[in-house]
């Protein structure tokens, strides 16, 4: 935003007095007037979506402070001029907001503006009722010149206000104690209009900051938005080409490896056009000449089973022959136990033979063949 255009806003310290308020239009005062009309004065509804806003509180309840901390960095001394100003403050340093300048001559002295956080507050709140959310505050003195000697004088806000080189203050507080016989220059009207329309772009202090900073409502950005909704149709659109594609390999594979296995089989079955048929063939025929992966699990889940239902009878060696044979070695206490496993196969429809054995230590052995 630029101050070419800009509402100013200077608050009295009476609560009954009418603000003060100043529309710059292109960098150069338009209109001014007293009170809270200024749209209406100014003849719009609202003001242009750039338009600036400052407000000036009170002289008289913005305390500034000079102080200069020459031995230390810049950084450093404006955190310790910020401390110091809080401490030589009457009220909680809690309940006090200080703002600093941004002063990068250590050799000159950093000025701090101190206010209560209640004052700071019920001046935003007034701008916020008044349809105002201000982008600069300013102490009303820094809108006199600074002087070089003595104090600079002028009437901001119907209140007569004083600038010395370490002093600022209003008026009434201007006792011959603190003045002496300085020298006084009165400031016209029309150089305190000047110096807060150049405010606008060079503030010389920000009350806007730290806890009262403004909040800045980022745009949308439509652009951006419809470049991200771009890329994003893209990232997805290659997602799914990447799958489809991937899923088409696999379809192809699955077509080949098919293809393969029925030219296998027709090594055997001459008329298979089916691989699943043909495989439930192949089975078939296997099974029948005692081989295949049913001719092994069938006698041995029964062989299994009737071990399992014989406890004292321990399964030490199994096997299969290429004829399909399936082999065990059965070892028991009593030759009884054995006999249980051997029943049991038979009355499963098993066929069996059985080498009976004696191991060094006493357990009875069998060598066991079963066959479907």
């Amino acid at each position: 935003m630029s101050g070419r255009d800009a509402l100013i806003v200077l608050l009295p310290e009476a609560a009954d007095a009418p603000a003060r308020w100043m529309r710059v239009i292109d960098g150069a005062l338009a209109q001014s007037g007293e009170g809270a009309n200024w749209l209406a004065a100014c003849g719009i509804a609202a003001l242009p979506d750039k338009a600036r806003v400052l407000l000036v509180p009170p002289a008289a309840l913005v305390a500034l402070h000079w102080i200069a901390h020459p031995d230390l960095p810049v950084r450093q001394g404006r955190a310790a001029a910020r401390l110091a100003a809080l401490a030589g403050s009457l009220l909680p340093a809690d309940q006090l907001f200080a703002a600093t300048d941004a002063n990068d001559d250590p050799a000159r002295p950093h000025i701090v503006a101190v206010a209560s956080r209640a004052d700071m507050q019920h001046w935003l709140l007034w701008a916020q009722h008044h349809g105002l959310d201000p982008d600069i505050i300013i102490p009303a003195p820094l809108l006199l010149p600074e002087p070089d000697n003595g104090f600079t004088r002028g009437l901001i806000a119907g209140e007569t206000v004083l600038r010395g080189t370490d002093m600022a203050l209003t008026a009434d507080m201007a006792l011959p104690a603190l003045i002496g016989d300085a020298p006084i220059t009165d400031v016209a009207a029309g150089v305190i209009e000047g110096r807060a329309i150049a405010a606008l772009d060079t503030p010389p202090i920000d009350l806007r900051q730290g806890d009262f900073a403004r909040r800045v409502r980022r745009a949308i950005d439509r652009q951006a938005l419809g470049r991200v909704a771009l890329w994003s149709g893209v990232i997805l659109f290659l997602c799914l080409a990447t799958a489809l594609v991937g899923i088409i390999k696999q379809q192809a594979d699955a077509s080949r490896l098919d293809s393969e296995s029925i030219a296998l089989a027709r090594q055997v079955l001459p008329g298979a056009t089916d691989a699943a048929q043909a495989q439930v063939e192949l089975e078939g025929r296997l099974a029948a000449r005692g081989a295949g992966g049913r001719a092994f699990t069938a006698p041995v889940a029964s062989l299994l089973a009737a071990v399992q239902d014989a406890p004292g009878v321990a399964l030490t060696s199994l096997s299969r022959d290429p004829d399909g044979m399936v082999r065990a070695t059965l070892a028991a206490a009593k030759a009884e136990d054995i006999n249980l496993v051997l029943l049991a196969l038979q009355a499963a429809g098993f066929t069996i033979t059985a080498t009976p054995s004696q191991e060094p230590g006493g357990r009875t052995l069998a060598d066991i063949t079963v066959r479907s």
